[in-house]
């Protein structure tokens, strides 16, 4: 695992409850895998219970053949991100944000009930409307749980 010190430990977010707001607040999270040295990343709906992530893919592609192959992860989610032009100089720019980066294994959900329940914490990712994942459509696409190895959060403001 990485687990580097922050550079900017006055910018580090440690309350669990914080960076748990952040992934919850996050519209997308960055997918970032690696294959023989050559990465990938990719932007992902996913869903999160509190101890794990869910996406979804095709059940063919490349991200499908990276992830069979190195089940390593890194996930990348931001909230609040907000261009600050502080002045006339780039030098004074910045932005305002919140991330959060989770390092994590990911695994394949053959289950067609453990599918389906993860399915809908995606769905519950993105909506409160209560819609249930309709049956038909959960044998048409690949469901994955990432577990949590290391989380870390960085804010700036």
């Amino acid at each position: 695992m990485l687990n580097h010190p922050m550079r900017r430990a006055k910018n580090q977010i440690t309350d669990p409850s914080e960076m748990e707001h952040v992934i919850r607040s996050a519209r997308v999270m960055r997918l970032a895998m690696c294959l023989d040295d050559e990465p990938y990343v990719v932007p992902m709906s996913f869903g999160y219970d509190g101890a794990s992530i869910f996406i979804h893919c095709a059940q063919d592609g490349l991200k499908l053949d990276i992830l069979c192959r190195n089940p390593r992860v890194c996930c990348l989610f931001e909230h609040g991100l907000a261009f600050e032009p502080k002045g006339d100089s780039p030098c004074a720019w910045g932005f305002a944000y919140a991330t959060v980066i989770v390092h994590g294994v990911a695994g394949r959900i053959t289950d067609p009930s453990e599918k389906r329940a993860a399915l809908q914490v995606i769905a519950d990712q993105y909506s409160t409307n209560g819609e249930r994942v309709p049956a038909d459509k959960i044998e048409k696409v690949d469901v994955w749980k990432i577990g949590i190895l290391e989380m870390t959060g960085k804010r700036a403001q």
